[in-house]
């Protein structure tokens, strides 16, 4: 280990108790993403007059959202010009409290227990932002000297798919480009070359509803003359009983069908934390019935799904969807004349993304990830979507590797990350910024 490494290593180490009171304020700081309209301008007005008294090359705040209220923030260390260049990207919108009831603590005031810090935001993703900006400040107070550039994007709108309109895009198009990219999603410290794609759709399966003191009626033949089925109701969730189990077992079915060697595979050389699959096919949202006392007239499924899309077209998937739907309503007297209504894709269609494996910057970051941990690298995919897609479609190569998982109540109640793999992934990033850009 270089001299420089180790004295960028050593300096993290002692700086421990900061980093993470310097997380814990980013937490503390509310920026939810209501979908299609945050309210990020206060922490990014906080990170970026932090970033200034750390004394980066450069710290630019902007916004290109109509009313001027979800900034962007990107802070450069720039090198001598001789060497590649890095981008960091991380997201600093998080999502809506669900159930804040259940919360061990208020989820804007972190704590820490057990090793673990409990908060909004936590792996998702102000933790791996943290690492990256004392990643820089570390190389900064040690006076590594770097060829390249070192860019930290801190954009907004990750959560709602808005990368193109208020983003990360807007941060390129401003010229905050790179050779190569580490989306700083919380991966479990695994680095991810490829990941899914994702859309949702709904199923809505339309019943007739009746007084639940009618119910017999609907489910049993009568006698002649006493009106039975559909003539008096229809219970809209029995109906979508076999297309909701034809969904689970496609499901099943795709997941033998596709094969890819680094999605899903489990990882590679050694086991990740994800576990093996590709297809999920998720009822996120269920809804259904009118009032108590009535047979549910109507039921609504929305669906998210993740899929590899560098294996199988959207189109294909979604034409298996229809075809499936519509031969199972071909066998249900009623459902054959009262069609189920399939809308896809809704909310949203975002593609995933694949560099390499043999990139050179995928094999930079394999070394500098077991220099700094001093453990072998394990390559996986990520199997959700982020803001790597737009890097890569925009030309700039872009891995996925961070601390925190998204098995770590991401989304959920009580969203925790550890607060040593805070401090290994900004050992992590400082390697990769010495390695990679003194290339």
């Amino acid at each position: 280990m270089s001299v420089d490494k180790q004295a960028v290593f050593d300096y993290i180490d002692n700086h421990k108790d900061q980093i993470i009171e310097y997380v814990q304020k980013m937490v503390s700081i509310p920026s939810i993403n209501h979908t299609m309209g945050g309210n990020e301008k206060n922490v990014q007005d906080w990170l970026a007059n932090s970033l200034r008294e750390f004394e980066f090359d450069k710290v630019d705040q902007f916004a290109v959202d109509e009313e001027e209220v979800r900034p962007n923030v990107v802070a450069v260390m720039r090198g001598s010009g001789e060497g590649k260049s890095i981008i960091f990207n991380g997201h600093m919108d998080v999502v809506p409290i669900a159930r804040p009831e259940v919360w061990h603590n208020d989820p804007f005031d972190p704590v820490i227990k057990d090793g673990k810090m409990f908060g909004r935001g936590t792996s998702d993703m102000k933790g791996p932002i943290g690492s990256v900006i004392w990643a820089m400040k570390a190389l900064k107070e040690c006076k590594v000297e770097l060829k390249g550039d070192v860019l930290l994007q801190a954009v907004v709108g990750e959560e709602s798919n808005q990368a193109e309109e208020v983003g990360t895009v807007p941060c390129l198009e401003r010229g905050y480009t790179a050779d190569f990219a580490v989306v700083c999603e919380p991966t479990n410290l695994e680095l991810h070359t490829s990941s899914v794609g994702l859309f949702m759709f709904e199923l809505i399966v339309e019943g007739k509803a009746v007084h639940t003191s009618a119910r017999n009626q609907v489910i049993f033949p009568q006698p002649g003359g006493v009106p039975s089925g559909g003539e008096v109701g229809v219970d809209a969730f029995k109906k979508s009983l076999p297309i909701i189990n034809y969904l689970y077992s496609l499901e099943e079915q795709w997941n033998h069908r596709w094969r890819d060697p680094v999605l899903g595979t489990g990882g590679k050389p050694i086991q990740d934390s994800q576990g093996i699959s590709l297809f999920t096919i998720n009822p996120s949202l269920i809804e259904g019935g009118d009032y108590l006392g009535a047979v549910p007239s109507r039921v609504k499924y929305t669906y998210n799904v993740w899929f590899p899309d560098q294996l199988v077209s959207k189109e294909e998937v979604w034409e298996e969807l229809r075809k499936g739907v519509e031969a199972i309503s071909s066998t249900d007297d009623y459902l054959r004349e009262n069609p189920p209504t399939l809308n896809i894709p809704v909310f949203q269609d975002w593609a995933g993304f694949k560099v390499p494996v043999e990139h050179p910057g995928v094999q930079t970051m394999i070394g500098s990830i077991e220099e700094a941990s001093g453990e072998q690298a394990i390559l996986s995919g990520f199997k959700a979507v982020c803001d790597a897609t737009y890097l890569n479609k925009h030309g700039v190569p872009a891995v996925v590797f961070g601390p925190g998982s998204l098995s770590w109540s991401v989304h959920g109640d009580n969203e925790y990350i550890t607060v040593d793999s805070i401090i290994e992934a900004a050992k992590v990033y400082a390697s990769m910024m010495i390695d990679w850009c003194n290339d």
